[in-house]
Protein backbone atom coordinates (compact mmCIF):
# COMPACT_ATOMS: atom_id res chain seq x y z
CA UNK A 1 0.00 0.00 0.00
CA UNK A 2 1.38 3.40 -0.58
CA UNK A 3 1.24 6.44 0.78
CA UNK A 4 -0.28 9.40 -0.96
CA UNK A 5 2.25 12.06 -1.22
CA UNK A 6 0.07 14.64 0.44
CA UNK A 7 -0.11 12.51 3.79
CA UNK A 8 3.50 12.95 4.57
CA UNK A 9 2.88 16.64 4.87
CA UNK A 10 -0.14 15.95 6.65
CA UNK A 11 1.63 13.69 8.68
CA UNK A 12 4.54 16.19 9.49
CA UNK A 13 2.22 19.01 10.18
CA UNK A 14 -0.16 17.05 12.83
CA UNK A 15 3.04 16.10 14.54
CA UNK A 16 4.52 19.48 14.63
CA UNK A 17 0.87 20.84 15.71
CA UNK A 18 0.31 18.11 18.73
CA UNK A 19 3.53 19.27 20.16
CA UNK A 20 5.04 16.17 19.80
CA UNK A 21 8.46 15.41 21.44
CA UNK A 22 10.65 12.76 19.47
CA UNK A 23 11.06 9.28 21.24
CA UNK A 24 15.07 8.78 21.59
CA UNK A 25 14.94 4.73 22.15
CA UNK A 26 14.56 4.32 18.53
CA UNK A 27 11.23 4.00 16.37
CA UNK A 28 8.17 2.85 18.82
CA UNK A 29 7.37 -1.25 17.84
CA UNK A 30 4.20 -2.06 15.45
CA UNK A 31 2.24 -4.19 17.43
CA UNK A 32 -1.41 -5.33 16.57
CA UNK A 33 -4.07 -4.00 18.29
CA UNK A 34 -5.04 -7.51 20.00
CA UNK A 35 -1.08 -7.65 21.31
CA UNK A 36 -2.27 -4.24 23.54
CA UNK A 37 -4.85 -6.28 25.02
CA UNK A 38 -2.84 -9.30 26.27
CA UNK A 39 -1.15 -10.09 29.33
CA UNK A 40 2.26 -8.81 27.97
CA UNK A 41 0.70 -5.04 27.93
CA UNK A 42 2.07 -4.39 31.12
CA UNK A 43 5.14 -3.82 29.33
CA UNK A 44 3.96 -1.29 27.02
CA UNK A 45 2.48 1.06 29.32
CA UNK A 46 3.53 4.29 28.75
CA UNK A 47 5.12 3.38 25.99
CA UNK A 48 5.47 4.06 22.37
CA UNK A 49 4.39 1.61 19.61
CA UNK A 50 3.02 1.88 15.94
CA UNK A 51 -0.28 0.69 15.06
CA UNK A 52 -2.10 0.59 11.72
CA UNK A 53 -5.97 0.24 10.60
CA UNK A 54 -8.79 1.43 9.94
CA UNK A 55 -10.85 5.04 11.90
CA UNK A 56 -14.36 4.13 12.85
CA UNK A 57 -16.79 6.26 15.27
CA UNK A 58 -14.28 9.74 14.71
CA UNK A 59 -15.75 12.10 17.57
CA UNK A 60 -14.30 15.31 17.24
CA UNK A 61 -14.46 17.29 20.25
CA UNK A 62 -15.34 21.01 21.44
CA UNK A 63 -12.10 23.10 21.84
CA UNK A 64 -11.76 24.30 25.75
CA UNK A 65 -9.32 26.94 27.36
CA UNK A 66 -6.54 25.64 29.28
CA UNK A 67 -3.46 27.32 30.56
CA UNK A 68 -0.62 27.22 28.30
CA UNK A 69 2.40 26.94 31.26
CA UNK A 70 4.32 30.41 30.76
CA UNK A 71 5.55 32.02 33.68
CA UNK A 72 2.44 35.23 32.73
CA UNK A 73 -0.12 32.50 32.24
CA UNK A 74 -1.89 33.12 29.09
CA UNK A 75 -4.80 31.02 27.85
CA UNK A 76 -4.77 28.95 24.92
CA UNK A 77 -7.71 27.57 23.44
CA UNK A 78 -7.25 23.81 22.12
CA UNK A 79 -8.31 22.97 18.66
CA UNK A 80 -8.50 19.57 17.28
CA UNK A 81 -9.23 17.71 20.03
CA UNK A 82 -10.57 14.04 19.13
CA UNK A 83 -11.77 10.36 20.15
CA UNK A 84 -12.09 7.32 17.90
CA UNK A 85 -11.34 3.76 17.29
CA UNK A 86 -9.00 1.82 15.48
CA UNK A 87 -9.58 -1.82 14.15
CA UNK A 88 -6.91 -3.66 12.36
CA UNK A 89 -7.63 -7.22 11.56
CA UNK A 90 -7.12 -8.01 15.46
CA UNK A 91 -8.86 -6.20 17.53
CA UNK A 92 -10.67 -2.45 18.44
CA UNK A 93 -8.59 0.23 20.70
CA UNK A 94 -9.73 3.60 21.52
CA UNK A 95 -7.27 6.34 20.15
CA UNK A 96 -7.19 10.02 22.16
CA UNK A 97 -5.97 13.04 20.31
CA UNK A 98 -5.31 15.63 22.83
CA UNK A 99 -4.91 18.75 20.50
CA UNK A 100 -3.43 22.14 19.77
CA UNK A 101 -3.55 25.65 20.19
CA UNK A 102 -3.81 25.92 16.16
CA UNK A 103 -7.48 26.15 14.94
CA UNK A 104 -6.40 24.79 10.92
CA UNK A 105 -5.17 21.59 12.45
CA UNK A 106 -8.90 20.33 12.62
CA UNK A 107 -8.97 20.20 8.81
CA UNK A 108 -5.54 17.64 9.42
CA UNK A 109 -7.79 14.88 11.43
CA UNK A 110 -8.46 11.48 9.68
CA UNK A 111 -12.03 10.77 8.62
CA UNK A 112 -14.36 7.68 9.48
CA UNK A 113 -12.99 4.63 6.94
CA UNK A 114 -9.13 5.86 6.25
CA UNK A 115 -6.59 3.87 6.99
CA UNK A 116 -3.62 5.22 8.92
CA UNK A 117 -0.70 4.37 10.90
CA UNK A 118 -1.17 5.61 14.46
CA UNK A 119 2.66 6.21 16.86
CA UNK A 120 1.39 7.08 19.89
CA UNK A 121 1.69 6.20 24.01
CA UNK A 122 -0.12 2.91 25.43
CA UNK A 123 -2.13 3.74 28.30
CA UNK A 124 -3.50 1.08 30.37
CA UNK A 125 -6.55 1.85 32.40
CA UNK A 126 -7.34 -0.85 33.59
CA UNK A 127 -5.03 -3.86 33.88
CA UNK A 128 -7.30 -7.01 34.82
CA UNK A 129 -9.49 -9.07 32.56
CA UNK A 130 -11.36 -7.42 31.16
CA UNK A 131 -8.45 -4.65 30.57
CA UNK A 132 -8.83 -1.29 29.28
CA UNK A 133 -5.77 0.43 26.91
CA UNK A 134 -5.87 3.69 24.76
CA UNK A 135 -3.50 5.12 22.67
CA UNK A 136 -2.78 8.57 23.22
CA UNK A 137 -1.97 9.49 19.12
CA UNK A 138 1.47 11.60 18.80
CA UNK A 139 1.54 10.85 14.76
CA UNK A 140 -1.13 10.19 12.63
CA UNK A 141 -0.61 9.09 9.35
CA UNK A 142 -3.36 8.88 6.74
CA UNK A 143 -2.19 6.04 4.63
CA UNK A 144 -5.36 5.70 2.16
CA UNK A 145 -8.26 7.91 2.54
CA UNK A 146 -12.01 7.33 1.72
CA UNK A 147 -13.36 9.51 -1.00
Amino acid sequence: MSVQPWSISRLLTLSFLLGVSSVSAGDPEQVSIQTLFSPQVLSYQQHAVTVEGVIQDLQVLSSFDRMNGRSAPAKCLLYGRAAFLLEDETWIIPVEVLGTCHPHVVVLLPHNGDHVRITGLVQMLKSEAPRHVRIQAMTIQILESTP
